[in-house]
């Protein structure tokens, strides 16, 4: 989570060269030229933590440091905004519940399986998970005996801090329909907690979506959300996101990003699918 400093340090040109291309080799994001200042106003505050005197002395802290790997972490909460609420983006989530859910039920329904696994991948502080979960929930699809696992990753450990509390202010709750609000919270004073129904089918784990590792154990899944997380990405940081959710999607498993999103110039190993509002992208049954 951003948060303005007034360490007085400078960010030089080559400095600020040295640190974004260790921020886009380790997280995928990338920053322009013309976000030196940004990415100044977002890091000087580590400086300050770290009792560090130049940007210099931080890219070899993060270079060299037996604690750079804390670092890193605590790093990631100043470059991401972590901006997201319940329900976003509606007409995707209607594709999601209208269309999406209702084909992976009939297709595990022929093939006899009876697990469900959805991914909400960049999941900030667990309000698209959640969401997913409350889809699920009301789509009333899944019950009897059917085994559904809705993941949160994200490498911000923060803001999996908060989602693994459950509990909202108002800001999270901008699209929200008072039956949703009553139907999943429970009112606790000045927040709102997710009720435990919900919150049983989802489970959050720290990683990096550019790291394979960070997906073990969750293959083959039917259905990865990855929205509004790529546009801060370069062309080849996405690519690599791209292909590890292509590897971890089941056959016929779907994809999607946000509306301002596109795979149209990065790899067409995903088939586009256009409805109403929304695009979203299936991995072919054979491969």
């Amino acid at each position: 989570m951003f948060r303005p400093t007034d360490h007085t340090a400078e960010l030089s040109e080559e400095e600020f060269r040295l640190l974004r291309d260790l921020i886009h080799e380790r997280f995928g994001l990338y920053f322009e030229d013309s976000q030196r200042a940004s990415m100044r106003a977002r890091l000087a505050g580590r400086l300050q933590s770290l009792d560090l005197a130049s940007f210099e002395d931080y890219h070899h802290y993060l270079r060299f440091s037996p604690q750079r790997h804390d670092e890193f972490s605590h790093m990631v909460s100043h470059l991401t905004n972590n901006e997201t609420y319940f329900f976003r983006e509606l007409p995707q989530l209607q594709v999601f519940a209208d269309h999406v859910l209702r084909q992976l039920k009939d297709r595990k329904g022929r093939e006899g399986y009876r697990s469900l696994r959805i991914l909400s991948a960049g999941c900030s502080t667990g309000e698209e998970a959640l969401t997913l979960a409350m889809v699920v929930y009301d789509s009333a699809q899944f019950f009897w005996n059917w085994d559904v696992q809705i993941t949160g990753l994200d490498v911000d450990d923060a803001a999996l801090e908060k989602a693994r509390r459950g509990a909202y202010h108002q800001n999270s709750f901008r699209a929200l329909d008072p039956t949703l609000m009553e139907r999943h919270f429970v009112k606790q004073g000045g927040v709102a907690q997710v009720k435990d129904g919900v919150r049983r089918a989802v489970s959050f784990r720290q990683g990096n979506l550019l790291e394979p590792t960070s997906f073990a154990g969750l293959a083959p899944l039917d259905v990865i959300f990855c929205r509004n997380v790529l546009i801060y990405f370069s062309d080849s940081a996405t690519l690599r996101a791209v292909r590890q959710f292509h590897e971890v999607l089941g056959p016929g498993g779907y994809l999607f990003l946000g509306h301002a999103e596109s795979l149209s110039r990065v790899t067409d190993i995903f088939t586009p699918i256009r409805f109403q509002g929304a695009m979203v992208y299936q991995k072919s049954e054979t491969r």
